[in-house]
């Protein structure tokens, strides 16, 4: 007797459905998991051409910076903002008093806004797509680390923007923690966009001082620091009181 192929398949189905058992069909289990293994390379892809950026944004962040100021134009100041708000291979402190000297405390400031605005968006997204599960899964295992992710995950706009408006956070930190936790997309942004306005504008005005006083500069540096030092003591004496 002949058989279709159909007729064939469907009974070949019937004898590896055993007890009522589903068992997937077209598998084996000695084969390697190609997608998850693509995921991994995938992975590893991204973190190799980010270290590949990095290296030749630091090698040659002297000529990149020579070449901005001989090229002063608007679109490459924005491109040249987010890539060292992207690669801190200079202190963005730095970058921003560099800005406000060549270009006035306008540009700089909202120059340097937006770069590090897109840059954090851009690493937020990056951690939030690429090495979430990983990285929240190492999170669980840090106990100090429990309590506070509960905290940010309750207060999102108010974690962002309080760790945005302290100098002595790590940005970066900042923006792969905030990927790696539930903090919605839009929060995130706006929090961000709001907390990094006046450290930038104040380093951009200090940079922009340093054409006529030099001394002038770093006294606006030094009580915006004495301003933020007060404010952090304020919030960890704060912080004991609840506790």
């Amino acid at each position: 007797m002949q058989h279709t192929s159909h007729e064939l398949f469907r009974q070949w189905a019937n004898v590896v459905n055993l007890g009522g058992t589903a068992v997937q069909i077209g598998t084996r289990p000695d084969l390697p998991d190609l997608k998850g293994a693509f995921g991994i390379l995938r992975k590893w892809l991204w973190l190799l051409l980010y270290v590949l950026l990095a290296g030749v944004t630091f090698i040659y962040r002297y000529e990149l910076l020579a070449w901005t100021d001989l090229h002063q134009s608007i679109p490459l100041l924005l491109a040249m903002a987010t890539l060292f708000a992207l690669v801190p291979v200079i202190p963005y402190k730095f970058v921003i008093i560099a800005f406000g000297y060549s270009y006035g405390t306008t540009t700089a400031a909202w120059i340097c806004w937006l770069g590090t605005t897109l840059a954090a968006m851009l690493v937020y997204g990056g951690a939030r797509t690429i090495f979430r599960h990983q990285a929240r899964s190492y999170l669980e295992r840090i106990r100090g680390l429990n309590r506070f992710t509960t905290w940010m995950e309750a207060h999102p706009f108010m974690g962002v923007m309080s760790m945005r408006l302290l100098p002595i956070v790590p940005q970066m930190a900042v923006n792969i923690y905030a990927g790696i936790t539930y903090t919605p997309f839009w929060v995130f942004m706006l929090a961000t966009a709001i907390g990094k306005m006046p450290a930038i504008f104040v380093f951009a005005y200090a940079g922009a001082q340093a054409e006529t006083s030099i001394w002038l500069s770093l006294a606006i540096l030094a009580g915006y620091l004495v301003f933020m030092a007060i404010v952090l003591l304020l919030f960890r004496f704060r912080s004991r009181n609840k506790a």
